[in-house]
């Protein structure tokens, strides 16, 4: 499960740079800021990747861009230390099962507890709720509402992968989209958004001067190509049926530009 913690947003204001594109071999852009560690740049990579849903629990306050940025595995999370981190992250605990409930929700449910259905519990201080029981009652309970929040995209609440995915398996935040295409669960629309989303993405690639920046190293051709489609989750099916069928549409055209050049 994701895991989930209220910590400080004052982290900076980087700008971030495409992903793929022209690139300059030997060099890093200006633009790009690999870790994904400062608020400004976490917010524009979110949404860059249409993770509207996340960006604007940042900007509400309902979490931290530094959370985000750990859970999705930009960034990492420094260990706590010393007797003061406990009783902090229990302080913290304590603060956060006291916060009003929100209109609404089935028992007038909070935000932290909300924001537990959708991301799961905190690595720090652990669920505010009970027990299981608890938790699955309150998910029973609010089901609709955080479906309606954070179920759509080719994506879905860390609740509905424990208790309503059956013998489906949470595969990571960067495999989620593909992993729920595959299955078949995913309502007609929402499936034909991501396939738009992703046709989009495997046409960008193909581009004779692609390359793609790793922040490691510059890839181009075949690699960039493959580094892309992984980038974006593109189903290794569509990936197969759509070169498939650039390379017929490529056999059918050569014979009509070989008449027209003749005339």
């Amino acid at each position: 499960m994701f895991f989930v913690a209220l910590m400080s947003d004052d982290l900076g204001q980087p700008r971030l740079g495409k992903h793929g594109g022209p690139r300059t071999k030997g060099q890093r852009s200006a633009e790009t800021m690999p870790t994904g560690v400062r608020r400004d740049y976490i917010l524009a990579r979110l949404e860059r990747d249409g993770r509207h849903d996340l960006a604007e629990a940042i900007r509400e306050g309902r979490v931290s861009a530094y959370s985000i940025a750990v859970e999705l595995g930009w960034t990492k999370r420094a260990e706590p230390t010393g007797v003061g981190s406990v009783n902090a992250a229990k302080r913290r605990q304590h603060q956060l099962r006291a916060l009003p409930g929100l209109p609404g929700t089935a028992n007038n449910l909070n935000y932290s507890a909300l924001m537990e259905l959708w991301l799961g519990p905190n690595s720090s201080y652990g669920s505010l709720f009970s027990s299981r029981e608890e938790l699955q009652t309150a998910w029973e309970q609010n089901r609709a509402e955080v479906m309606r929040l954070w179920g759509s995209h080719g994506r879905r609440p860390m609740a509905w992968w424990e208790f309503d995915a059956e013998d489906l398996k949470h595969p990571g935040y960067d495999r989620e989209r593909s992993t729920l295409w595959r299955a078949g669960v995913l309502a007609a629309e929402e499936k034909a958004e991501l396939e738009r989303e992703w046709r989009r993405e495997f046409g960008r690639a193909q581009a004779a001067d692609f390359s793609l920046n790793t922040g490691r190293e510059i890839l181009a051709g075949v690699r960039a190509r493959v580094a892309h489609y992984r980038w974006a989750d593109i189903p290794a099916e569509l990936v197969k049926a759509w070169t498939a069928e650039r390379r017929r549409r490529g056999r059918q055209c050569a014979p009509l530009e070989e008449a027209a050049a003749a005339k």
